[in-house]
């Protein structure tokens, strides 16, 4: 088993700062009535969960399949069989809903007829080049 740690980019931590800054104002102007201020933190909990997961994200290779994890909770894998081809993309957004994508670089891997997810690690040549020699 290979694991791959997920790329992040400078773009990302700022910005994750400036919607953690935007949250935080909100939640103490939110503070002088007590309803918006349980919504206003439940809302602060929900953001701060997209904004932190992808840091836990990773890609492992194993014997059959291609294993990735989103983050704490989501996770898919797919066999080396089912594996159509790669491509390399640089954008701020991704074509899949499900992506472990904290980088403006990163590789869309289609599998399937028409699936694609998209990961982000520190080296996606060494990961093309992995999962080629796999299938």
């Amino acid at each position: 088993m290979k694991r791959f740690k997920p790329k992040t980019d400078k773009l990302f931590y700022i910005i994750a700062a400036a919607l953690l800054l935007l949250l935080a104002v909100l939640t103490v102007v939110c503070a002088v009535y007590p309803v918006a201020l349980w919504i206003a933190i439940l809302s602060d909990l929900f953001v701060l969960y997209f904004l932190v997961s992808p840091l836990f994200g990773y890609v492992e290779l194993r014997e059959s399949s291609v294993f990735i994890k989103f983050g704490l909770l989501l996770k898919r894998e797919v066999p080396y069989s089912k594996i159509r081809g790669f491509s390399k993309e640089r954008r701020f957004y991704s074509d899949s809903m499900l992506s472990l994508k904290n980088s403006l670089e990163h590789v869309n891997i289609k599998y399937n007829t028409f699936d694609i997810v998209s990961v982000s690690v520190r080296d996606n040549d060494a990961l093309i080049r992995e999962i080629e020699a796999r299938r």
